[in-house]
């Protein structure tokens, strides 16, 4: 087996969960009320952004200890990662949930964080942490479109540089 491939974990489902909640369709009005809470919220995303940014930057730091396997690495960056992308949405930020589903694509298609890597993800926390600054909610337009391409043009070249090819993941 090649170092570029890897051997699928198959997980068995655990179905206690659905026991416990049932299956079959949702409540239409518990959904359209859920539905309802998200579309009004007015809680300000930018200081939890902001923190879980700052998170980012934590395992960053942590990502230059040698003694830390590229499985730990993969694990602390894409945490803070996922739980931006996880959250944007909720909040109003469509833009930084696509760039954050972008930089997750790019870690887990890497084998190695090397100085080339890390610089694209430290471009990419800059560009988030403006993101929240600013208060660009939504896509971002015309913007946020330039944000997207430009990170995916890095994930392109970098893909191409250490693989020589194009990356069609990011």
């Amino acid at each position: 087996m090649s170092t570029e491939q890897k051997k699928a974990n198959v997980i068995k489902a655990n179905y206690k969960l659905q026991q416990k909640v049932g299956s079959g369709p949702l409540d239409e009005k518990a959904v359209m009320e859920c539905q309802k809470v998200i579309e009004t919220n007015e809680v300000d995303f930018g200081p939890i952004g902001v923190a879980i940014l700052d998170k980012l930057a934590a395992a960053l730091e942590r990502a230059k200890d040698p003694s830390v396997t590229m499985q730990e690495i993969k694990t602390i960056l894409t945490a803070p990662i996922m739980e931006l992308k996880a959250n944007a949405g909720i909040f109003g930020y469509a833009l930084i949930g696509n760039l954050a589903n972008i930089m997750l694509s790019f870690l887990e298609a890497i084998l190695v964080l090397d100085n080339d890597a890390i610089e694209i993800v430290k471009a990419h926390h800059k560009s988030l942490h403006m993101i929240l600054v600013r208060g660009m909610k939504g896509d971002g337009g015309e913007a946020g479109k330039h944000l997207e391409q430009e990170l995916r043009q890095a994930c392109d070249r970098y893909y191409h540089k250490k693989f020589g090819k194009e990356a069609n993941k990011a």
